[in-house]
């Protein structure tokens, strides 16, 4: 397991600034852009480390995020891919949720990582946890609400309340827009309709014994 230390006064005396002056004749006011070398820096390895995970090459790319975070201990982004990789390629689930958590706290605005936390705590059968996140998640601007609200017809699904899932199901198909999307929504809102007319029956029979 790869562990980072993080300073704040080590990364602030890293960050490098640069001023860019646009000057001209009486007439123009003068202007200063701040130019963050260092984000820029994190971003271009970032794509780096993407591509090399895209092709397979898992290792390299992990020593990418590795190198950005040597470099960088708060650049969030990082942190988020390398959760997906000990989630998915590692089953390393303890260590991807450190990582999914700090992504979190340095890159709030970040959509895809409360999208991958939430798959890890779905598939962990975390549901309480699952529920806290997704009622957060809704409340971050730009992440998907059809996935999130998908995932809360996954949970109820799964806590065998066919009901609620199929009304979250509906929310999500209606935010969709990709038809395939649909289609997927509404085999789940069908099979969510057969599962309450079973559990219909079962009390039923219950009742009348």
């Amino acid at each position: 397991m790869f562990k980072y230390q993080s300073s704040s006064s080590a990364n602030n005396s890293r960050r490098k600034t640069m001023d860019l002056k646009e000057f001209g004749g009486n007439n123009y006011s003068t202007e200063y852009v701040r130019f963050d070398r260092d984000q820029l820096e994190c971003e271009s390895t970032l794509a780096q480390a993407d591509n090399l995970i895209k092709a397979g090459q898992i290792q390299a790319g992990v020593e990418l995020l590795l190198k950005i975070l040597q470099y960088n201990p708060q650049f969030g982004k990082a942190y988020n891919y390398l959760g997906w990789i000990y989630e998915t390629q590692y089953q390393n689930y303890t260590y991807a949720e450190e990582c999914y958590k700090n992504a979190m706290k340095y890159a709030p605005d970040y959509a895809p990582v409360y999208l991958n936390y939430a798959y890890l705590l779905s598939s962990g059968g975390r549901f309480d946890e699952l529920k806290a996140h997704l009622d957060m998640a809704l409340t971050i601007p730009n992440v998907s609400k059809e996935v999130i609200y998908g995932q809360y017809g996954w949970m109820y699904e799964m806590q065998q309340n066919p009901q609620a899932a199929m009304n979250y199901y509906v929310k999500a198909a209606m935010s969709a827009l990709d038809t395939s999307r649909l289609t997927y929504y509404k085999e789940a809102i069908d099979r969510c309709k057969i599962k309450l007319e079973l559990k219909n029956l079962l009390n039923d029979y219950r009742l009348s014994n």
